[in-house]
């Protein structure tokens, strides 16, 4: 098995990364980074017996036993750590967003071709139900040519921590907007010709990484909107999908981030009132609704991937210059938003093989 360190033991290392290796028969946890040692030895006696407590990086890149390092810390510590990881000739996984900047990750791109290693970014909800379910409906033709899209989550909550502090989280975009883009990236629809975007400042005191944000983006054939909020009471739906065809409607957030919040995965279900819904007109102007059941992929599929593709037996699923795209997207929505200016593309153009092998 693969021996992975992850580094950071807040949300993401706590209750993402560390039972999603657990749960993969290729890898094996074998510590845990923690500089707060009331942390690291909860964490410690949590994962089991064998299972180290790191106090740095540095300790973890020592370990022989370590092949892996899972980095899942600010946002704005994710180059340095990245860069630092595949020079001491370690494979590599950053929590997603890969950094704050295209610099930053260009640099992480040119350790990974350096040092022969892997690198991948943790954008886990490529798998999440609703983003099956919309890939499968747009694969056959359901909508017709689909003309727009928006993608959204939107709630009422303070950001946590470093979450609410641009200097180490970015924008709110950098949250839950950095899946939406990736998501809308992978959905066939050409490159981005350009970017408009707006945040909204927050109403807690000491925040300044934004309360709403919403992104533009135009291509060919299609305008996308992508909305992610700390500030609504109200819900929007999580897709508004419409097609030379008909359109495509569905409420609520994937289950499986819950589920695994509370200690199953597999125990992830969808209520009723979450299952999407197409809308179809015939030739005669008679139009037709129906329930779509939700297509079922796993978050286990990330870490399957990253198992299989560093024991030779597959292509990485997601690649470093694919979430490269999704750094400039965010780079150019931040920038639209300061200047309230336009910013032109192309975004989403990366060579279909791109960071696909290790070495």
């Amino acid at each position: 098995m693969i021996g992975v360190a992850v580094v950071g033991y807040g949300l993401a290392g706590r209750s993402f990364h560390c039972p999603l290796v657990q749960r993969q028969p290729g890898l094996r946890l074998v510590g845990i980074v923690a500089r707060d040692p009331v942390a690291r030895a909860e964490a410690t006696a949590r994962w089991g017996p064998g299972v180290a407590g790191y106090a740095s990086l540095d300790q973890a890149l020592d370990d022989p036993a370590v092949e892996l390092v899972v980095i899942a810390t600010p946002h704005d510590t994710h180059a340095e750590m990245a860069v630092r990881t595949l020079d001491a000739g370690k494979h590599c996984v950053v929590d997603k967003v890969m950094a704050l900047g295209t610099a930053d990750a260009d640099r992480m791109i040119a350790a990974r071709d350096r040092s022969g290693q892997m690198l991948s970014v943790f954008h886990n909800r490529r798998w999440d139900w609703d983003y099956a379910t919309v890939r499968k409906i747009m694969a056959l033709g359901v909508l017709g040519r689909v003309r727009i899209i928006e993608s959204a989550v939107c709630r009422h909550a303070a950001p946590r921590s470093w979450r609410g502090q641009a200097a180490s989280a970015g924008s709110i975009l950098h949250d839950w907007g950095a899946h939406l883009a990736d998501q809308v990236l992978l959905l066939g629809l050409g490159p981005c010709r350009g970017v408009c975007a707006w945040i909204l400042d927050g109403p807690w005191k000491g925040v300044d990484s934004g309360g709403h944000g919403r992104i533009v983006m135009d291509f060919d054939h299609a305008l996308v909107q992508l909305e992610t909020s700390r500030i609504t009471r109200i819900d929007r739906p999580r897709w508004w999908i419409v097609g030379d065809g008909g359109g495509f409607v569905k409420n609520g957030v994937d289950p499986q981030e819950e589920a695994l919040r509370g200690g199953d995965l597999d125990a992830a279900r969808e209520p009723d009132e979450h299952i999407g819904r197409v809308t179809v007109e015939d030739p005669a102007g008679s139009r037709r609704t129906y329930p779509v059941e939700s297509e079922r992929p796993s978050w286990d599929a990330y870490y399957e991937n990253i198992a299989l593709h560093l024991r030779g037996r597959a292509p990485l699923a997601v690649t470093a210059e694919q979430a490269r795209e999704v750094v400039r997207v965010l780079e150019a929505a931040d920038r639209s938003a300061r200047e309230h200016a336009w910013i032109p593309g192309p975004f989403g153009i990366v060579a279909p093989d791109a960071g696909s092998r290790t070495g």
